[in-house]
Formats: structure tokens, C-alpha cells, sequence
């Protein structure tokens, strides 16, 4: 069967109309660059990605690479060389000069053609101004951080809340399980809300504190000694017998802790001005 020249050229032509739509609709700018002669023939939305007409884009490879943001020229151009030697994909986020002189963000890909001898002669590719996409990602992320933030703010709040008693003492009511990052709020905690509210005594109570192990015991002693480096003193309060003799077992040195069995106990003691350490950690009148 005879090929239909009339039917072949209408075809082609057919093809070259919805190759311009689809770049028009994508808003694409189309390079072909000639690797030996480093001159680059642009088509497409050229505009609209970076202000510039085609006349002003005949600079070949070395406006392209002055036309990139300073911070991200060196990576585009050693990806660009990794690339071609390879005869890899070039795909690529960077900032681009508009013509407006604002830099927008570009997404560039490009392939490699090969000559006879198998190295690269010519790079067909396209570049896409990302701008918006990138605006929207990032106060995505900026938002994220936020809401990440105030979520850490307020499971501080809630992990360790410091009580004020009165305006000499505050009470860090313990609950749950105590792990190294929460050992880590409590001391931030305790130094924080002593420092800002001129504390003088802070009774920490662990009657909801799931398990007393070794890590607890030594968690709460260096609790006690940070807060006592700022001359306060440290009542520790809900100390069942069980927990006693826990404590007794493990060793642990509670000689910086006055003890009291409750917190209402701790409480009554804070409220007691007259009240005043002795060596060793007890208190007397």
C-alpha cells in the first residue's frame, strides 16, 4: 500500500500543533543545546518562565549559567557535566534570574543525544518556572513548623506543669512515664519557671509517675541539683512505701531532697515561711 504524502505532512503537522498546545498549556520553555558549540536555540513560553524574548536569549551556555542564582550556579553546572558524561537525565530544582530582576524557581530536565562515537552532541530538554509551587511548599512547611511548635508548647504545658503555691514557691505535679527527653523538660522546666518567677522552694511530687527505676531516681537528682544551683530548695513529695523501698534498693542519694508523703504535705510546707533546710536535706524550724 502507497504512503499518502498529503496524509504523512497533515499528520506531522497535526503533531507539531499539539506539541505547541501542550507546551503552551504546561507554560514550557524548550532548549536544544549544541554541546560542541555551546549555543542553546530556545522556544516555547520563554516569557513567562523568565521574562526574556528568544532575541534576548542568545547567549548560549554561558548565559545560561550567569542567568542562575549565585548560591545555586556551582551545583546546576557540576550536575549539568555529571550528567553529560554519564548520558544521564538532567533533572534539576534552581533559582533563575527574571528579567525583572527577582530570581523565580526553575525545574529543569534534560536528556542527551549521542554522536557517532557515543559522546554527547546535542541536549534537548525543558525549563518550568515551579515559583507558585514553591511558595505554596514552603509556607506548607512554615505552617507545619508552627503547628509542630505549638504542639511541643503545649505537651511541655502538659508533661511538666509548674504549679506557683505561692510567691515563694511553685509545684511540678508528676504524671506517666519519664523518658530522657522528659527528664530533659523537667530540669528545662524547673530552671525556666524558677528563674522567672524568683522561686524559693519547688516541690516536686511523683505520686502519678508510673515507674521509679534507677533512671527516675537519677532523672529527679539532677532535677534537684540544677534547681539548687540557683539557690532554691527541693521538697519531694509522693513517696509511697513501695517507691521507699525501691529507692533503698537502687541506692539512689536523695540527701538534696526535704521529703514530705504527700503534696498536700509539700503544700502546708511551702506555705510555712519559717521553714528552712538543714545539712542533708531535712528541715527544720
Amino acid at each position: 500500500m502507497a504512503l499518502d504524502p498529503q496524509r504523512l505532512l497533515q499528520e506531522l503537522d497535526d503533531l507539531r500543533h499539539r506539541y505547541a498546545m501542550l507546551v503552551r498549556a504546561l507554560r514550557l520553555m524548550i532548549y536544544d543545546y549544541d554541546v560542541v558549540s555551546g549555543e542553546i536555540s530556545w522556544s516555547g513560553e520563554t516569557e513567562h518562565v523568565c521574562g526574556r524574548t528568544l532575541s534576548e536569549l542568545n547567549g548560549g551556555i554561558a548565559q545560561w549559567e550567569a542567568l542562575i542564582h549565585p548560591d545555586d550556579r556551582e551545583r546546576a553546572v557540576a550536575l549539568l557535566g555529571e550528567a553529560e558524561a554519564r548520558l544521564s537525565e538532567y533533572d534539576i530544582e534552581y533559582r533563575f534570574l527574571h528579567k525583572d530582576g527577582s530570581y523565580v524557581w526553575i525545574l529543569d530536565r534534560g536528556y542527551f543525544l549521542t554522536g557517532p562515537d557515543g559522546k554527547a552532541v546535542r541536549m534537548v530538554g525543558m525549563m518550568q518556572n515551579i515559583s507558585e509551587i514553591k511558595t505554596i511548599e514552603f509556607e506548607r512547611l512554615q505552617m507545619q513548623a508552627e503547628i509542630i511548635d505549638a504542639q511541643e508548647r503545649a505537651l511541655r504545658e502538659l508533661s511538666t506543669p509548674l504549679v506557683p503555691i505561692s510567691d515563694r514557691a511553685v509545684a511540678l505535679p508528676l504524671i506517666g512515664t519519664i523518658d530522657q527527653r522528659r527528664a530533659n523538660l523537667i530540669i528545662e522546666t524547673l530552671l525556666e519557671g524558677v528563674s522567672a518567677r524568683g522561686a524559693e522552694m519547688v516541690i516536686v511530687d511523683i505520686t502519678g509517675v508510673a515507674t521509679v527505676d534507677t533512671f527516675v531516681a537519677d532523672a529527679l537528682i539532677r532535677a534537684a541539683r540544677a534547681v539548687r544551683l540557683l539557690g532554691t530548695q527541693v521538697v519531694l513529695t509522693g513517696i509511697s512505701p513501695e517507691v521507699a523501698q525501691t529507692l533503698v534498693s537502687l541506692g539512689a542519694d536523695l540527701s538534696i531532697f526535704a521529703t514530705r508523703a504527700t503534696l498536700q504535705d509539700g503544700i502546708a510546707l511551702a506555705m510555712n515561711g519559717g521553714q528552712q533546710f538543714r545539712a542533708g536535706g531535712q528541715m527544720t524550724r
